[in-house]
């Protein structure tokens, strides 16, 4: 029969397992909560080229130069990669419990 001291370090190390879990857990949560902003962030930037190309046209206007709007959701693609990657890590680690 196992003794009270081994009961207490098994119920130490479950405790301990179960702190990394939720640690992980809420990081899972987090990033998502980021990737769902950064994707918002992209989605604005899409809106904005059609407000502005719309506009254009309507007036009779030249066509704006979209450089600035392309660059950014290049680098918000990047962040959304990034995102993406940390979200996999964690979730093959959370499964693994």
């Amino acid at each position: 029969m196992a003794n009270f001291d081994d009961i207490l370090e098994k119920s130490k190390d479950i405790a301990q397992t179960a702190a990394e879990k939720s640690q992980e857990i809420y990081q899972f949560s987090k990033l998502n909560v980021e990737l769902a902003d950064i994707k918002r962030k992209k989605q604005h930037n899409f809106s904005s080229i059609g407000k502005q190309y719309y506009d254009a046209v309507k007036g009779g206007k030249d066509i704006p130069d979209f450089t600035a709007n392309i660059e950014e959701i290049d680098l918000l693609n990047d962040e959304i990669e990034e995102k993406q990657a940390l979200i996999n890590e964690l979730k093959a680690s959370i499964k693994s419990c």
